[in-house]
């Protein structure tokens, strides 16, 4: 199962890839689960975009048509809940979406908030989430691989600046080259996989995956 949170539903979504992440990752919708809250949210920016989670009604649209086919989130398990609370730079979304993630064996949490990782990584509770995290910048990997340099390029041009670190990647033209491109996914994604012993990030993001410990 995949819990994904709000910040990589949103930007998946602005970059027009959020439809695609059933094949992209080998899985059904039924397999994919998100914070229940942001429908509501983005059901109301699909008549007027707040400018902040979302810049496009289009955008908040996908969010709610993929929304309706995903799972609804498990109850997650309420001593985690009380040991991950108190970890800063982690909201209260997140928190639940690390629980159930733990309570999951075969489950993934997908994020792109790299701040969050930072602050768990420091987390005795980091060690049980060896092997069962993916970034965003995994997800723009699978696309690289699976769809080539112009699709992603293509996806991502408009939005582009609603992540800077992905800004920085495609360039300001928004035409970096395979090899850059590739580069760049890859640092960053070894940077957070290097946070802490065993790696939280996982070698492999699809169902066919391979645990990292």
């Amino acid at each position: 199962m995949y819990f994904i949170d709000v910040d990589a539903v949103c930007k998946l979504a602005h970059w027009d890839i959020l439809s695609h992440l059933p094949d992209l990752l080998g899985c059904t919708w039924s397999e994919i689960a998100t914070v229940s809250s942001l429908r509501y949210r983005a059901q109301r920016a699909s008549e007027n975009p707040d400018g902040k989670l979302f810049r496009s009604s289009v955008a908040a649209l996908t969010v709610v048509e993929c929304m309706a086919k995903m799972s609804a989130m498990p109850v997650p398990d309420a001593s985690v809940l009380k040991d991950l609370n108190g970890i800063a730079q982690v909201d209260p979304g997140e928190v639940v979406l690390i629980a159930v993630t733990l309570g999951d064996p075969a489950g993934m949490f997908i994020t792109g908030d790299k701040r969050a990782l930072r602050a768990v990584a420091q987390h005795p509770l980091a060690t049980r989430l060896a092997g069962k995290i993916a970034l965003v910048e995994q997800v723009l990997a699978l696309c690289l691989s699976q769809k080539g340099r112009e699709w992603l390029l293509t996806c991502i041009r408009e939005h582009r600046a609603i992540d800077k670190a992905i800004a920085m990647i495609v360039g300001s033209g928004c035409d970096a080259s395979l090899e850059d491109l590739s580069a760049g996914l890859s640092s960053y994604i070894g940077e957070i996989s290097n946070l802490c012993e065993p790696s939280m990030i996982a070698n492999d993001i699809t169902v066919n995956r391979t645990p990292t410990a």
